[in-house]
């Protein structure tokens, strides 16, 4: 018998509180292309979240220009879940978006970002290792819940 580490109880913690924010962001999004459009950087954003389980509409920044994308995000939807990076590009990034859609009606949600960004600290910096991350939390708790039975 082995008991729970605090470590191990925060990661436990960590996990059951990074599966909520994903909830919350299918939540929001909406399975059926109707809830908010999720924004992320690239390509690799886009393939992490659906690995996740995130079916709404979700769109890469990919480089275009930012004003054209306020544009065109504005056009096609009322509401939008910002998930870029959390690194300092994906801060700024994030800032520039909201900037950008103030004059529309269309409201931006950087709190579930901010949320996430929180959960994983400086253990990851980006959205696309977010699978592995939360993958690894997850051995971790199974793992030491095995060794306390």
């Amino acid at each position: 018998m082995w008991l729970m580490t605090a470590r191990n109880k925060e990661d436990a913690l960590r996990c059951e509180m990074i599966e909520q924010v994903l909830q919350d962001i299918l939540e929001r999004s909406g399975g059926s292309g109707s809830g908010a459009v999720i924004v992320v950087e690239g390509k690799h954003d886009v393939a992490a979240l659906r690995n996740l389980g995130i079916c709404g509409k979700i769109v890469p920044l990919s480089g275009q220009p930012l004003l054209n994308f306020a544009d065109m995000l504005a056009c096609s939807s009322d509401s939008v879940i910002v998930l870029t990076d959390w690194d300092r590009r994906g801060n700024e990034l994030a800032q520039r978006i909201v900037q950008y859609m103030q004059p529309y009606a269309v409201v931006v949600d950087t709190g579930l970002r901010d949320r996430l960004k929180k959960l994983v600290r400086k253990d990851i910096k980006d959205v696309q290792g977010l699978g592995r991350y939360l993958a690894g939390l997850q051995r971790s708790t199974i793992k030491s819940i095995k060794h306390i039975k």
